[in-house]
């Protein structure tokens, strides 16, 4: 599911056109951009016209002019697209619904329709609209209800929620102390996202407790090969001592669930997951998937000697894709695929591609799933192998520049980290590297707001034109 597809048709529109800039390098002929969007050249100018009053409010922060054939987009380095992006997305009509499905579990139609001021044959056909974008995750909104496996709702709504909207502002003492249960429990060290990611997955976990006639059928069946994990039976006491005050029974598919999120979630870090695999079961599901594609790559790279340190690093990404892969269905797409995969000749000179989808399908054959294009997880699958592969490649052949400070998986991070240095590497006495937390940078990249003296630039999308020729105009001017 393209997360702009929550979005009015014309809003969609309006985002493609500024994406479409940031992409092209900040400029582009009005034509073009019409043919890219496939809508008359004045639709487009309409567009235009919607955007400079919405970016009106952004002041001093981003421009968007048309000289009646070019259009042209800039911004200071401070700001993103992902700004105007967020806004947009946190008042769309459908998100709203669906916020409205997970806190108040069922859709009180003349209601609803009023808040968002539309008619309520309007609602109805916004609500079968989004039954087309859930269907790829076997969830449907059936007489007001989301209707489906609970491990598919609560997984959606994490993807949905981590990406668009995630309103996490006061954490209670009691979430606080369920954070540190699983550390201390599992014997592990959460870093500050992956307890952000905990605490979402728990405010979720909270609105869904008590709903009733939950299905877990798909879930129970799965889950078979890891009842005897030595990780998943510590987290089912600690789940059990920390639901125990509801009043509510605490199913067992509860610890399941939090098992499954713990594993694909990027909840691990490298260390923790090191010690972790030398107690679980190789002959796992995904313990023997990891094992099939870690030597699928290694052939691949032969007759080069891989570190074993690196080696072990892939094997965490890739115990890292697996699980979410094999437990769950559907995605949420933030990031541009078809821009991520124009960056495989940056990325490497090898036919990364084809490896890529070869590895898909090595793996959709040992888990039985079958093809499906409408299941996203699957194309996005692909793209995470895509980014193991850069950070291999990256680590083979190890140089670092500039300070990186990214909020996003960790897989997807190193892959970005990887691209800068392939864009950057060819200015001279420049280094890039992620950033320590002792290390002082003359600039920093980023797509999150830091609170910092140093210059920052902020990323608008994953490896835009616009963004690495702003990058290295700043380095030069350093």
């Amino acid at each position: 599911m393209r997360v702009e597809e929550l979005l009015e048709k014309k809003e969609a529109k309006q985002m493609g056109l500024l994406k479409t800039l940031v992409m092209t390098g900040g400029k582009q002929p009005i034509q073009e951009m019409a043919k890219q969007l496939q809508v008359t050249k004045k639709s487009v100018e309409n567009y235009v016209d919607d955007l400079q009053y919405i970016l009106a409010s952004y002041k001093d922060k981003c421009w968007l002019d048309y000289d009646g054939y070019y259009l042209t987009f800039s911004m200071v380095p401070d700001f993103s697209v992902g700004e105007i992006e967020f806004r947009l997305y946190q008042k769309a009509q459908k998100f709203q619904i669906l916020l409205t499905l997970l806190k108040e579990r069922e859709i009180a139609f003349v209601r609803v329709s009023q808040e968002l001021q539309i008619s309520e044959s309007s609602l109805f056909r916004k609500i079968k609209e989004l039954n087309v974008l859930l269907k790829e995750f076997d969830l449907t909104i059936w007489q007001g209800k989301l209707e489906g496996e609970e491990a598919q709702i609560r997984y959606f709504y994490f993807q949905l929620l981590w990406y668009i909207g995630n309103p996490i502002d006061e954490v209670s003492e009691r979430n606080n102390r369920y954070v540190e249960n699983i550390e201390r429990g599992l014997g592990i060290h959460l870093t500050q996202e992956a307890k952000k990611r905990i605490l979402l997955w728990l405010k979720i976990t909270k609105l869904r407790l008590n709903v009733p006639n939950q299905v877990f059928t798909r879930l129970n069946q799965k889950f078979q090969p890891y009842v005897k994990d030595p990780m998943y039976q510590q987290l089912k006491q600690i789940v059990y001592r920390s639901f125990g005050y509801y009043a509510v029974e605490i199913r067992e598919e509860e610890a399941m669930l939090h098992f499954c999120f713990l594993l694909s979630m990027s909840i691990l870090s490298e260390e923790d997951f090191r010690t972790y695999s030398l107690a679980r079961s190789r002959f796992t599901p995904t313990g023997l998937v990891d094992t099939i594609i870690l030597e699928n790559i290694l052939r691949f790279y032969r007759p080069i000697k891989i570190h074993h340190e690196i080696e072990a690093t892939c094997y965490y990404y890739l115990a890292q894709i697996h699980p979410q892969l094999y437990f769950f269905k559907g995605d949420v797409e933030i990031y541009n695929r078809e821009n991520i995969w124009a960056m495989e000749q940056e990325l490497s000179s090898r036919d990364m591609r084809a490896l890529c989808l070869k590895l898909l399908a090595i793996t959709q054959e040992e888990f039985s799933i079958p093809e499906d294009e409408k299941n996203s997880l699957l194309a996005m699958t692909a793209v995470k192998y895509l980014s193991v592969l850069a950070v291999l490649d990256f680590q083979m052949n190890r140089e670092v520049r500039v300070g990186i400070h990214l909020k996003m998986e960790p897989l997807f991070k190193n892959a970005t980290i990887t691209m800068l240095i392939l864009h950057l590497k060819n200015i001279n006495g420049v280094v890039v590297e992620a950033c320590r937390t002792n290390q002082t940078y003359d600039l920093i990249i980023s797509n999150e707001k830091l609170h910092t003296s140093t210059p920052v630039y902020y990323f608008s999308e994953l490896g835009t034109k616009y963004d690495i020729d702003q990058i290295k105009k700043l380095i030069r001017d350093l």
